[in-house]
């Protein structure tokens, strides 16, 4: 029974312990977290990369979410570590080195999934303070291929660098929860492809 108690007390003084950072994190001091839900997004190349027997080309709509855990420096600025999965693709063209016979029927007409695991600095401004509603975000960091469709395109078409560039509008829920939405361009190397494109991101900041 002690045991049931103790753990009890412990649970109390970390809720007491998070809700004090939280609060602090309103007043542009403490720790926070900004989990993005949801974040729709366009990529198109605008150069292509060489695969093994052909070339990969992205304009695609795809899907990620990221976590970020973060701290304020002042009330005006905070730096933060960002994780996430994407989820987007490829399609592939024929080249003069392409041979008559060596992919499946199909394989130049259907899209091909990729999955990324972004990993990114995130770094907020707060141009009048962290209680205002607006924040300028620039995030730089590297996404590494975790799955691809065809593996055989793998060694040519592996993850890369990533720059983005965006703003968000802080809706206060709670005294300790935002409703973050956001809108971002971005900039992501996929081996020797540079895309460009834009996504929304759908998020809270605890």
């Amino acid at each position: 029974m002690k045991i049931y108690k103790l753990a009890f007390l412990c649970c109390l003084l970390l809720s007491s312990h998070l809700l004090s950072a939280q609060l602090r994190a309103k007043e542009g001091k403490g720790y926070f977290n900004i989990t993005n839900i949801a974040e729709p997004q366009y990529l198109q190349s605008i150069d292509s990369s060489d695969l093994q027997f052909a070339r990969a080309h992205i304009k695609t709509a795809g899907f990620s979410l990221s976590t970020i855990n973060g701290f304020f420096l002042n009330r005006n600025l905070s730096v933060g570590l960002g994780v996430g999965l994407q989820f987007t693709g490829y399609k592939a063209r024929p080249a003069s080195f392409t041979p008559d016979s060596t992919f499946p029927s199909g394989y130049f007409k259907n899209r091909h999934s990729m999955t990324l695991l972004p990993i990114f600095a995130d770094f907020r401004y707060y141009p009048n303070g962290s209680n205002n509603s607006l924040t300028f975000i620039l995030d730089v960091g590297y996404a590494p291929l975790l799955k691809i469709k065809n593996e055989f395109d793998k060694m040519n078409l592996d993850g890369g660098a990533l720059v983005r560039l965006g703003a968000a509008y802080r809706v206060p829920l709670s005294s300790t929860i935002s409703f973050l939405p956001s809108l971002n361009f971005n900039a992501q190397r996929f081996g020797d492809n540079t895309s460009l494109g834009a996504n929304v991101g759908l998020g809270f900041m605890f």
